[in-house]
């Protein structure tokens, strides 16, 4: 999720692809009213303008079973991790 409006969270994944061969085949949605960032507690503490990097998993009864919160904008976990975790389930 991005707290830019659409067409720049457009953009975003566009120029990632492009520049770093991301094979992107999931929705990256907008917020950019920031309701889902906030009720996910995913705003950054350092500007309120930023979603911080989060990542959750959620069950197919909607729970959630696992989640990384981070407090900088830069930090990203590492896609191995993630896919241990779903391993786990």
């Amino acid at each position: 999720m991005s707290s830019d409006d659409l067409a720049d969270t457009r953009r975003a994944v566009d120029r990632a692809k492009r520049r770093f061969g991301a094979d992107i085949r999931f929705p990256v949605l907008s917020d950019a009213e920031r309701l889902t960032i906030a009720a996910y507690n995913a705003t950054d503490p350092f500007n309120a303008q930023l979603a911080r990097p989060i990542t959750y998993i959620i069950d197919e009864r909607g729970v959630i079973r696992w989640k990384f919160l981070d407090i900088r904008v830069g930090d990203r976990i590492p896609s191995a991790e993630i896919i241990n975790e779903l391993e786990q389930l």
